[in-house]
């Protein structure tokens, strides 16, 4: 089900979606780690080593990327004319290890939905990260998106 932002404005304060519950594996905190350069070769040495959890912890940032995946199962899209843009995020907390093998999910509520004078709206979602079997959730991040107007030439102008 498509979800335009333009026709979100009676869902403020409700939830949104529950997202199917997904893996979190090994290979992708390893590529995670290399693609934010925490390698041993990058920084000298093994940053799971100095973790108390382990090798198998999966890293914050990971869980925090996951939102794009699970807001886009879901989704949650510009109107028509409009593009989406990542606009940060506010009140991020990690509130319990992940570890590898372990399964979470995404519980979005929309917090708020502000239209513009230029026809753009700016949107919060509130974001739980639900770890499997945990009273704890792993994170909590209320997201901001901003759905602009298209440029008139179809791209962004240099």
């Amino acid at each position: 089900m498509s979800m335009p932002v333009n026709e979100l404005s009676d869902r403020v304060g409700q939830e949104l979606f529950v997202s199917d519950w997904v893996v979190v594996r090994l290979e992708q905190e390893l590529a995670f780690q290399a693609a934010t350069l925490l390698t041993k070769e990058d920084l000298g040495f093994d940053p799971a080593s100095a973790d108390p959890y382990g090798p198998e912890l999966v890293s914050g940032f990971l869980l925090l990327s996951l939102l794009v995946h699970f807001h886009r199962k879901h989704r949650l899209s510009p109107a028509e004319g409009l593009y989406g843009l990542n606009y940060g995020t506010d009140r991020v907390r990690f509130l319990a290890p992940v570890m590898a093998g372990q399964r979470v999910r995404c519980r979005a509520r929309l917090r708020s939905l502000d239209s513009r004078a230029d026809g753009s709206w700016r949107v919060v979602t509130e974001n739980t990260l639900e770890l499997e079997g945990s009273q704890r959730p792993a994170m909590v991040a209320d997201w901001i998106t901003y759905h602009a107007p298209a440029p008139a030439s179809g791209g962004l102008e240099s």
